[in-house]
């Protein structure tokens, strides 16, 4: 009888996830024709955008569609609590999104789109970070804490998704990975609205990652990446709780306040990162600019793809890293400080792992792997030796000291 009803929601999940596929693809050329015909296009400039053609930012609205009509048709979306809730949040931020990519709307304005979407799931559909299951000696903590806590998560995650949006097939990429794992120990824990909340997602972006892997021929746009960003912030809420399920619990223990820290390891990363290196320079952190992993990664010399799929690699070898010592029942706070050093370890760090490496072994190592992805390093730019790419591209426009920091921050 169990393995009956196992078998009925492997194929209902599937059927779903298949749907969720199908709107997304099919919508992504519909949604181009009429960027074309209307010439709503994202035109390349000097300050953060690498493309060369002007190219639709549209694709979060088949993002939308497919997540929001294959979830609600599923028979899981009346499980999800307060499901009216989440389409409201959903809507004020698709809405947002999209004027923001078609006028451009002020920070401050999407902020308090994020912030009002953020307040109708936490009191209307109860998603709450109410227990840190022994995080820093913590378990259960009191609402009016939870409340701060869980809308400080939720925005930060959403910004952190946003910024890595920068570069071919990345942040969808990130986004299906992410899901999928969340959804994989939802179902594995029996909480099955959640798992199809999760795959659903995932087929969207997939549908989405057709059009957008490089070379893309649409972007996702603010429209997907806040909503990426507010979905998955959701996933990861709910996966904390995880810990107080006997199935979940009995294999990963109480390492379900961390776990969710490792699968969006490199957006948190990321934006850690872009931070203290403008606060170094004092430079806003609102601002854009070629700052962030996947700029390094294109300086050294990596295509959009071959950054992409990099980043993809070491974000699953943080999971693989950091879900075995979960599953040996390592301490809460020795397996966080587990996910902050192999972070260190696996993402770009400033130039401090050159550094150490250079004082240790006397030995420029990032520079020798630079120049096998024939890059060129010096005090004042970064240059390529193979002639392909034109030297202005990769100058850095400030000299000095802030152009060696620069160099610097292209690290292993």
């Amino acid at each position: 009888m169990e393995q009956t009803l196992l078998l009925n929601h492997g194929m209902s999940i599937g059927l779903v996830v298949i749907l969720s596929y199908v709107i997304s693809y099919i919508a992504i050329p519909i949604i181009t024709r009429a960027a074309e015909a209307k010439h709503l296009f994202d035109h390349p400039d000097e300050d953060r955008k690498l493309h060369l053609e002007a190219i639709p930012t549209l694709g979060g609205i088949a993002i939308f569609l497919a997540f929001l009509l294959s979830f609600s048709v599923s028979p899981w979306a009346e499980g999800f609590e307060g499901y009216s809730y989440l389409v409201g949040a959903l809507l004020i931020l698709f809405f947002t999104g999209l004027k923001d990519d078609l006028v451009v709307l002020s920070a401050k304005k999407k902020l308090a789109a994020q912030l009002t979407a953020a307040g109708l799931v936490i009191f209307g559909s109860g998603v709450i970070i109410d227990n840190f299951h022994g995080v820093f000696g913590l378990a259960e903590i009191s609402y009016w804490v939870a409340v701060p806590v869980t809308f400080f998560t939720v925005i930060v995650v959403i910004n952190a998704v946003n910024l890595i949006d920068g570069i071919d097939g990345l942040a969808g990429g990130i986004g299906v990975l992410a899901s999928v794992i969340f959804g994989s120990a939802f179902l594995y824990a029996g909480q099955v609205p959640m798992a199809m909340f999760s795959f659903c997602l995932a087929g969207a972006l997939l549908g989405f990652l057709y059009y957008n892997f490089s070379p893309a021929s649409i972007f996702m746009g603010d429209t997907g990446s806040m909503l990426l960003g507010f979905l998955l912030s959701i996933q990861a809420i709910e996966f904390i709780a995880l810990s107080d399920i006997p199935a979940f619990a009995n294999v990963f223990g109480s390492s379900s306040a961390i776990l969710p820290v490792a699968i969006l390891a490199f957006p948190l990363f990321d934006t850690i990162r872009v931070i203290v290196k403008r606060m170094r320079r004092g430079k806003s952190i609102f601002e854009p600019g070629q700052d962030h992993v996947h700029h390094e990664l294109l300086r050294m010399g990596f295509s959009h793809r071959d950054a992409t799929l990099l980043l993809y690699g070491k974000s699953l070898l943080l999971i693989g890293i950091v879900g075995p010592l979960a599953w040996l029942g390592v301490n809460p706070n020795v397996l966080l400080g587990a996910v902050l050093f192999s972070s260190l370890l696996i993402f770009p760090t400033n130039g401090w792992k050159r550094a150490l490496i250079s004082r240790v072994f006397g030995y420029n190592w990032v520079a020798f792997r630079s120049r096998k992805w024939g890059i060129e390093f010096d005090q004042d730019k970064i240059k390529p030796l193979n002639g392909n790419e034109s030297e202005e591209s990769f100058e850095h426009v400030d000299k000095g000291e802030e152009a060696r920091e620069e160099a610097d921050s292209v690290a292993v």
